[in-house]
This record gives C-alpha cells, sequence and structure tokens, in this order.
C-alpha cells in the first residue's frame, strides 16, 4: 500500500513538459481525487 502512495505521489510532482502547458483542472482534481482515496484506504486499514 505504501508503495501505491509512493507511485501515486511521484506522479503528482512530475515536471510539466514545455508543450503542455495549459492548465487541466479535471486532470488536476482527478490526480487529488485519487491521493485522497489512497490515503483514506492507507489510514483505515491502521485501525
Amino acid at each position: 500500500m505504501i508503495k501505491r502512495i509512493m507511485k501515486v505521489l511521484f506522479f503528482l510532482r512530475r515536471p510539466v513538459r514545455d508543450d503542455r502547458r495549459e492548465f487541466n483542472g479535471q486532470l488536476l482534481d482527478q490526480r487529488r481525487e485519487d491521493a485522497f482515496v489512497l490515503m483514506h484506504q492507507q489510514m483505515a486499514s491502521l485501525y
């Protein structure tokens, strides 16, 4: 589970390519939701 979280966090910190500088709010929301779900699952497994 920790590896999945680290993979998502690494994916979130990837640099933006020069050819795609436009803001993509939908992608940001999806990544935020994915990270929230993974963190919630990890916290639930601790109890």
